[in-house]
């Protein structure tokens, strides 16, 4: 119950994330994607709790439905279980790899 409901709630986050990553980028000017500019936005922390929840919102998402793939649709037992490990320990590898990014 709650993977599902966190799994529409990161939906919605990536929704709005993106409406708002849109509204900035193309329709707010020209100078918004500018290097100076995006380096003084990656600099504040709202930029970079916003890129944290975009970021493990998206790995949730796009695991969490992938496991439903594999779930659903591959048959072969010892094929499943090494899709299984790979869908729960590559978002852990691209979490700690985009943490690095956005903080350091």
């Amino acid at each position: 119950m709650w993977s599902w409901l966190l799994h529409r709630i990161t939906g919605v986050i990536l929704v709005v994330g993106l409406l708002y990553h849109f509204i900035l980028m193309h329709f707010m000017g020209h100078d918004n994607y500018s290097y100076n500019a995006v380096m003084q936005r990656l600099s504040e922390p709202s930029w970079k709790i916003f890129n944290i929840v975009f970021l493990f919102s998206a790995l949730y998402h796009g695991f969490y439905g992938l496991n439903g793939v594999v779930t659903e649709y591959v048959r072969n037992n010892s094929l499943k279980r090494i899709l299984k490990f790979m869908v729960f320990t590559v978002p852990i590898g691209l979490a700690f790899y985009g943490f690095k990014i956005v903080f350091f």
